[in-house]
């Protein structure tokens, strides 16, 4: 079975067979009266069994996962940090930066407002804890923490 450049043959790809296949050379003749041989090369591959399907539901994502994530992510990112004036919070900075810019509501916030770097940052953090903790669940639900 040949393997088409890949270390491992196709079959651990879940193909059914892969079938290449070289037909008889074809002859043209050129304009200096010269045979030029061409070959032409077929492939044929058969899709996996029929038992084998794709799950629709492929994250599983769980509500309750999302919402402990939310908590999660927010009680935190609520903390005071020194790394803001006054020990301020990222989520108290956020908030102030989303008032100051609702109030001039027409104009949308400068591209160097501080806003982007919070939302940015706000963000990261709530789905990386969004996705961690959707890892964690599905990880516990299939064993893998036995």
């Amino acid at each position: 079975r040949r393997t088409a450049g890949l270390s491992r043959p196709m079959s651990a790809l879940a193909l059914n067979s892969l079938a290449l296949t070289r037909p008889a050379r074809l002859r043209a003749t050129k304009a200096n009266g010269r045979a030029a041989t061409k070959a032409r090369v077929s492939v044929v591959v058969k899709a996996a069994n029929a038992d084998l399907k794709f799950d629709d539901d492929w994250k599983k994502s769980s509500v309750a996962v999302h919402l402990a994530s939310l908590f999660g992510w927010v009680i935190p990112s609520a903390s005071p940090c020194p790394a803001f004036e006054d020990n301020a919070s990222l989520f108290a900075v956020f908030s102030e930066r989303i008032s100051a810019n609702l109030a001039n509501f027409p104009q949308g916030p400068a591209a160097d407002d501080k806003i982007w770097l919070y939302m940015l940052t706000w963000h990261m953090g709530l789905f990386a804890c969004m996705m961690f903790g959707q890892i964690g669940v599905q990880a516990r639900k299939q064993g893998y923490f036995k």
